[in-house]
């Protein structure tokens, strides 16, 4: 598309005004079936439209009929926009090449979201924030909590018995960064909206540290308020809420950084080859930007967790760490392992008994469990962590957060019950592993020929969860060389934040709530990452 051709394209569009206000029903019409049900000029024809009766909505794009060609071009106009502004990702079959770039697959327009429940996710997230670090500083909790995974999950076995030799040893560093992503979806009790209080704000998971999205969700706000400006669509202050999720990583590291101590120490990134993305590069632009606001250089490298046992080396006496000789202050691991090989092992060893700050570190690695997750909503176990009575405004915003989740170690009545109504019903749950990283859950009749076929030990690493009913929308998904489609969606909201403390004072110095991002999927896909292929990167739009 030539310079003129896009003037073109953006005034053609820039015709219609559409104004919402908060107090709007969350029946009304999302931005893209606005966009299908308006008058759509051919983009090259600067003709004054004629009068046409609006499209009726379809499933798919091609209910727009002889219109198609409209849409192409404003995709087209989209995918160019998403290069320009850096929505981008590597190649998947030229990955190591680092040469060639394709669009990261995004909705064309934001997708509805309720306003009070993303207010209310914003608002928990500090909550959330020193609620996990509090678990992390909690080795005996952890321990006791994962130690039945021990025996089916090779690389929680592996950290327990790193988090054991820490606890003997003692922690060479008491200061913490916690880098928290916490996921939600908009649950619809009894599968039907028709009241405000029917939206219930449902926690899916918490993401500690090694957490995908903060470079690419502002971005997409970016993104989408020139989709809508393009699409002639005035939308309200507010809408389309600012993100700093890039920011707030930034200013994360930078901070910990800084605490350390020493202007010549190094920060270390630790990522395999699939793990350094044009996302960590915009971190680490606006990382050293901060850096040389505060007449300060920051040296930044990265090397895969298997390399680094070959550059790095602990002084016994200290507890330094050095790469090639250099102090190291911060480490920020970005790779999960997990079948780690002797190499890894020995270099997460070496990282977790220095004086790095670390990010994450093995506990609060395993604080990201789903299996403590599920511990974490039981009666009476928030208030481990919470003790005082100055904690109850806690525990109130962050309870109703969580959804239902039953363990199954134990051979109770309790659990046998649970088992035999999920066997019986098992659309009302999802049969998740205890481990985190996303993906491989059972769903539907899965779940029952799953929960008669599992070990003991196999039980007892995989938990249920209540089955959410996420609020339906409609948008058009984007993926590189793939046909546009406008369809059902569902959508998961995360909320950024991050946390500074010293575990062994038990003080914070910085617990902040910034920055947020949307993933949205067909309605029909149970598994729906963006990793997956199905899943697209997405904006709320506030309602």
């Amino acid at each position: 598309m030539s310079n003129g051709q896009a003037e073109r394209f953006v005034d053609t569009f820039k015709r219609t005004t559409y104004r919402t206000t908060p107090s709007e029903s969350l029946n009304a019409k999302s931005p893209a079936q606005m966009f299908l049900g308006r008058k759509i000029r051919t983009t090259f024809d600067l003709q004054k439209p004629k009068p046409k009766q609006p499209i009726i909505l379809g499933e798919s794009s091609t209910s727009l009929g002889p219109n198609l060609r409209d849409l192409e071009v404003f995709v087209e106009y989209a995918k160019f926009w998403a290069h320009k502004i850096g929505l981008v990702v590597h190649h998947k079959e030229h990955y190591d090449k680092k040469d060639a770039a394709v669009i990261k697959s995004f909705s064309l327009f934001p997708s509805p979201f309720p306003r009070r429940l993303f207010e209310q996710a914003k608002k928990v997230q500090t909550a959330m924030n020193l609620l996990y670090f509090r678990v992390s500083q909690d080795f005996d909790f952890l321990i006791e909590t994962l130690q039945p995974l021990a025996e089916t999950t090779e690389h929680i076995r592996v950290w327990l018995e790193l988090l054991r030799e820490v606890k003997s040893e003692g922690v060479h560093q008491p200061i913490n960064l916690l880098l928290i992503r916490s996921d939600y979806m908009c649950h619809v009790n009894n599968g039907e909206a028709t009241e405000k209080n029917d939206y219930e704000l449902k926690q899916v998971e918490v993401n500690i540290g090694n957490y995908g999205g903060a470079g690419y969700a502002s971005h997409l706000t970016q993104f989408h308020r020139k989709m809508m400006e393009t699409a002639g669509r005035n939308v309200l202050a507010g809408t389309l809420p600012d993100n700093g999720s890039d920011e707030q990583l930034a200013e994360a590291l930078y901070e910990a950084w800084k605490l350390f101590g020493d202007p010549k120490a190094i920060m270390l990134i630790v990522a395999n080859k699939y793990n350094r993305t044009f996302e960590m590069s915009h971190i680490d632009q606006i990382l050293i930007k901060l850096a040389k606001n505060d007449n300060h250089q920051i040296q930044i490298v990265i090397f895969s967790l298997a390399e680094c046992v070959e550059r790095l080396t602990l002084d016994e006496d200290n507890f330094s760490l050095r790469l090639d000789g250099q102090i190291v202050g911060v480490v920020h691991l970005k790779t999960t392992c997990f079948k780690p090989t002797p190499e890894q092992i020995a270099s997460r060893r070496m990282i977790e008994r220095s004086t790095a700050i670390k990010c994450p570190t093995a506990a609060a690695d395993l604080a990201s469990m789903k299996k403590v997750q599920q511990v974490l909503a039981k009666p009476g176990v928030l208030e481990r962590f919470f003790p005082n009575s100055d904690d109850a405004e806690l525990i109130a915003a962050l309870r109703p957060t969580f959804a239902e989740m039953w363990a199954l170690d134990k051979e109770d009545e309790h659990t046998k019950s649970i088992i035999k109504d999920a066997t019986e019903n098992p659309m009302k749950y999802v049969l998740k592993p205890s481990q985190e990283g996303g993906g491989h859950n059972f769903w539907g009749e899965e779940i029952g020929e799953k929960l008669r076929t599992f070990t003991k030990e196999e039980l007892a690493a995989h938990i249920l969860m209540q089955r959410l009913r996420p609020m339906v929308g409609k948008n058009y998904l984007v993926h590189s060389f793939r046909d546009v489609k406008f369809t059902a969606t569902t959508s998961e909201l995360s909320t950024f934040g991050y946390l500074l403390g010293n575990g062994r004072e038990n003080t914070v110095s910085h617990n902040v709530s910034k920055g947020h991002m949307m993933r949205t999927k067909p309605e029909h896909i149970n598994e729906g990452g963006v990793i997956a292929g199905e899943g697209v990167h997405d904006s709320p739009f506030l309602i």
